[in-house]
């Protein structure tokens, strides 16, 4: 059975821009399962992986784990990414920062970082200008309803994928 982070690249990026060389990003790195899958399967893919990796008291899901627990992901995403010359870099920093100090015109987006309300706001409304005119904004647990709400009030309607993936393709 496949989980979300083998869906994205074969049933939702792959199809749409096939082995064309493409820039993403990617909001919420943990230990890099997402971000390895999308670079083994896109060997076209040059990636941001945008993560705090820091304990924010208060925010539920894995934020609310002990600094510890982050410092670790961090170092074990950084060995996984190793490989992959140069084709993966980790920025260490909140999604709101990581919008500021990105300048390159990205080919998608991926948001499964921070689940705040305001802040799922947020990244759509920080990264969509930076899409590409031929781009896809895409993001992970649609099952919430207000992550369904917002989706469909900052992007209009969007498609489901499988794992509880929303994304939205413009072209």
């Amino acid at each position: 059975m496949k989980n979300a982070n083998e869906y994205l690249p074969e049933d939702i990026l792959i199809p749409f821009f096939g082995d064309a060389p493409i820039v993403g990003v990617e909001i919420g790195v943990m230990g890099a399962s997402g971000t390895v899958a999308m670079l083994n399967r896109m060997p076209n893919l040059k990636l941001y992986a945008v993560d705090p990796f820091k304990h924010f008291w208060g925010k539920g899901f894995e934020a609310e784990r002990d600094q510890a627990w982050h410092d670790e992901n961090f170092e074990h995403a950084q060995r996984r990414v190793e490989e992959f010359d140069g084709r993966c870099i980790i920025v260490r920093m909140k999604s709101d920062q990581a919008a500021r100090l990105i300048f390159e015109r990205l080919d998608f987006v991926y948001i499964d970082g921070d689940h705040n309300e305001d802040q799922v706001r947020r990244d759509i409304r920080n990264w969509l200008p930076k899409l590409k005119p031929r781009a896809i904004l895409a993001g992970h647990d649609s099952q919430i309803d207000y992550i369904r709400k917002i989706v469909r009030k900052e992007v209009g309607e969007y498609l489901d994928g499988d794992d509880f993936i929303w994304f939205k393709r413009f072209e």
